[in-house]
């Protein structure tokens, strides 16, 4: 599987264009103009089905106005854009609606939409939801960034390691205080639930990721059962995450010798280390921040 992402370029994003979808062309004259007021590349298409076409030809779209009653039904197009483009590269969708129910919204939510627009939709209203909607996708950018460069690297494929050579030397970093700082990145995770619903805001390739950086940092592999169990999504759903990862080659996979009927997972080398980097720059950011 090939990651469709360009790299940044002297630390710099690559432009995020943004593709509205309503076969309403007043409305879809309207976003696009406000899009491009605040700076956004926008263009506008009345037939899902080209929209699809766009999105599969012009890499630089990641974000996604959807009008939710085109012609297919705006859930399905969402469904299909998760298929086609979920595992390759970021999109994030953002959904207006002329019947804005609690329902539509959740079920919207379900489907990875970042807000759900009630029409008419003011510009103020889709102006914030362009902000958050950039924000989602350079968070997703970074994880998907982070695929590319690990797949970029093909390493020869190595058996499973012994425990005692799971957990990488970490400078000016102990095992105890990197430990503790995941645990309590993950406990924040879970107290979002209390207050929130989880369906809205699931990331499961970072809750893998935190997860098996526990592992190795304890010295023990995870089984594929216990990873996925650390996502708030359905089994078939984190399973293809995993997949995902192995693919990208940023995490091994074998299977268990004393167990074969379970399969166990590892962090690769590069992968660790870019979790040990990321973790060390959020605590000098907390550090500048007292």
């Amino acid at each position: 599987m090939k990651l469709a992402i360009d790299f940044a370029v002297n630390g710099v994003l690559p432009r995020c264009r943004v593709l509205v979808i309503d076969e309403d062309g007043e409305a879809l004259e309207q976003y696009c103009r406000t899009a491009e007021r605040l700076g956004y590349d926008a263009d506008g298409v009345q037939n899902p089905a080209e929209a699809l076409t766009r999105l599969a030809a012009d890499h630089s779209i990641g974000i996604v106005v959807l009008d939710l009653e085109v012609a297919i039904g705006g859930l399905v197009f969402l469904d299909e854009l998760s298929a086609r483009f979920s595992l390759l590269r970021p999109i994030v969708p953002i959904v207006v609606s002329s019947n804005g129910t609690l329902a539509n919204a959740v079920e919207a939510m379900r489907f990875n939409a970042r807000d759900f627009l009630s029409k008419p939709v003011s510009p103020e209203a889709l102006s914030g939801a362009l902000r958050r909607a950039t924000r989602t996708w350079q968070d997703l950018y970074a994880g998907f960034r982070l695929a590319a460069t690990a797949r970029q690297s093909t390493p020869a494929p190595q058996p499973a390691p012994a425990a005692e050579d799971i957990t990488p030397d970490l400078p000016e970093d102990s095992r105890a205080t990197m430990l503790g700082q995941l645990r309590m990145i993950m406990r924040m995770r879970d107290k979002r639930t209390a207050f929130l619903d989880p369906q809205l805001f699931s990331d499961p390739t970072w809750d893998i990721l935190l997860d098996l950086t526990v592992a190795r940092l304890e010295g023990k592999p995870t089984p594929v059962s216990s990873a996925c169990a650390a996502t708030n999504v359905p089994l078939s759903t984190a399973l293809r995450y995993v997949r995902s990862l192995v693919d990208a080659g940023m995490v091994r996979r074998w299977k268990d010798t004393e167990d074969r009927r379970r399969d166990m997972l590892e962090l690769e080398d590069e992968t660790m280390e870019a979790m040990v980097r990321y973790l060390a720059e959020v605590r000098r950011i907390n550090a500048a921040a007292v």
